[in-house]
């Protein structure tokens, strides 16, 4: 491992600043000669070690709602493993109509073969004897899965400060032999690579463990079909309900802030799940991918915090809910809770994944579909059901949102009763929301965006002469509370996502809105 370099003179390094733990000091004299110059800069975290946890980051201080905790750029960045075929310069789907001239691999055009991203495939497939040729586009494409295990083992070479970086991070390999993803991973990256690349530089070992890095530690990025994995943002331990909220900017630099308050001495975490889904869904997410049991409070209450997201109704009684016993990390029966009436793990099993089949099915945009699937699911689906909120989410951003079987897209053209639904919809998910996925979340500027939406249609459907009422005030007051929020969250997400869209919008409408209001002053 590279020793740290003094922050002062570049000497080798044996002191670190004791607030963040990151930069480094030949002395205690250009540390403090230092000071003046890395005070303002000087991280809110520090890394720090246990035998449990390994690696993790905690509060050096008290860090507000919205602050930058850090600000990451990606050691390797590379096509996801599952991907239809994209460009390797910038990620976007290609068709084939231009390939690289050098290696063969699709590009979007001649300015993305230039991109040093696109390097270290291109160099390593030159062994062929021939160019590559991708012949399966627009679906999912297997010769893809090799493209960003090859980008990090690139790095052993031509990068082993970044190199001894990566290696640090935990890949699980020993759990990963002689199981499926071990066994897909032989076929579609060391033996495709070895094989029809002619790559033979790199043991099947060092493959393997290089998958599992980019598995364990890697960040989906949104927008672009990539992943990215990142020196600094890997070092953050979950939570099933996080303190955080991260996002990527234009550069695809991860940027990690509070979204609650983190007291000096508090463990800072994401979820490497959604923090939406049931205690079931992350339980399997994190042990197939992540390879560890969540065992917190959460996730060992049978009523997920009182909000029964995973519970079931009662088919014998009219007000029992069904819930996994003694505890949904080990359930061997689910019990009702009114009337002791059990159901079976594996009928239990089997009911969500045909009932999940179901909801994967309903028509995209389709309002109609998916009140048929609330339903149909109100006797057997608690109310807070993940299955339910998730749909709850989808219809609260559909009502008055475009399109729509019915052409309701227009919050001007929904009836009294869909404008009314759209507003109880987004509170309730909102609810459930301020428990699960805390304080400046996207989720919740999304949520309130939608919120002030139904709100300013109720004041604009006012007569007149209510216009300057108690009443009306009480809306535009719930408008521009819930516009600030959204534009404050939303503003902090990569002006490639939709999001960012909404925040410049919310941001417009909040002018206009603080106007009206401060007519009843």
């Amino acid at each position: 491992m590279t020793a740290p370099s003094c922050a002062v003179c570049g000497s080798p390094a044996s002191q670190r600043c004791a607030k963040c733990h990151l930069t480094a000091y030949c002395s205690k004299d250009h540390q403090r000669q230092h000071w003046k110059t890395h005070r303002s800069l000087c991280s809110p975290y520090r890394v720090c070690q246990s035998e449990e946890l390994g690696r993790y980051l905690e509060a050096s201080r008290d860090i507000l709602p919205g602050e930058l905790i850090l600000k990451d750029s990606p050691l390797v960045l590379g096509p996801r493993q599952v991907t239809v075929p994209v460009c390797l310069g910038c990620f976007t789907p290609v068709n084939g109509s231009y390939s690289c001239t050098l290696c063969g691999w699709p590009l979007c055009g001649p300015e993305c073969q230039k991109v040093v991203l696109h390097y270290p495939e291109c160099q390593l497939s030159r062994n062929r004897p021939v160019k590559v040729q991708v012949q399966k586009f627009m679906q999912v494409n297997q010769m893809y899965e090799c493209i960003t295990p090859l980008r990090c083992l690139w790095l052993k070479e031509q990068d082993p400060a970044k190199w001894s970086t990566l290696t640090q991070m935990e890949s699980h390999l020993q759990e990963r032999v002689n199981t499926d993803v071990y066994e897909v991973i032989q076929a579609n990256v060391v033996d495709f690579s070895k094989q029809y690349l002619k790559v033979t530089s790199y043991t099947p070992e060092e493959i393997q463990t290089v998958c599992g890095i980019i598995e364990v530690n890697g960040f989906e990025i949104p927008g672009p079909n990539a992943i990215g994995v990142y020196g600094k943002a890997c070092l953050l331990e979950h939570a099933c309900i996080p303190n955080t909220t991260r996002t990527f900017d234009s550069q695809l630099n991860i940027i990690v802030r509070a979204a609650v308050k983190i007291p000096k001495g508090s463990h800072i975490s994401t979820s490497y799940t959604d923090p939406m889904w049931g205690t079931a869904n992350r339980q399997l997410h994190l042990k197939t991918s992540k390879y560890f049991k969540c065992t917190c409070g959460r996730c060992q209450d049978p009523t997920e915090l009182g909000t029964h997201l995973s519970s079931l109704r009662c088919g014998q009684c009219p007000s029992g809910l069904v819930l996994p016993s003694p505890s949904p990390l080990t359930p061997e029966v689910w019990l009702c809770n009114s009337c002791s009436a059990s159901l079976d793990v594996e009928r239990v099993e089997e009911f969500l994944k045909q009932t999940g089949e179901k909801l994967v099915s309903l028509k995209e945009g389709s309002l109609a579909a998916s009140e048929s699937f609330l339903k149909a699911t109100c006797s057997k689906l608690s109310e807070n059901h993940y299955y339910r909120s998730d749909v709850k989410l989808a219809m609260a951003q559909m009502y008055g949102r475009g399109g729509g079987e019915h052409h309701q897209g227009d919050l001007q053209e929904l009836s009294k009763d869909q404008l009314e639904r759209k507003g109880s919809l987004s509170r309730e998910v909102l609810a459930l929301a301020d428990i699960f996925s805390p304080g400046e979340t996207r989720l919740r500027g999304l949520l309130k965006y939608e919120l002030q939406a139904a709100c300013r249609e109720k004041y604009r459907r006012l007569p007149k002469k209510l216009k300057s009422s108690p009443q009306a005030k009480a809306l535009l007051q719930e408008c521009v509370e819930c516009l600030q929020e959204a534009s404050t969250i939303l503003l902090r997400e990569s002006p490639l996502q939709d999001e960012y869209q909404l925040a410049l919008q919310a941001e417009a409408d909040l002018g206009d809105l603080t106007a009206l209001l401060a007519k009843f002053r």
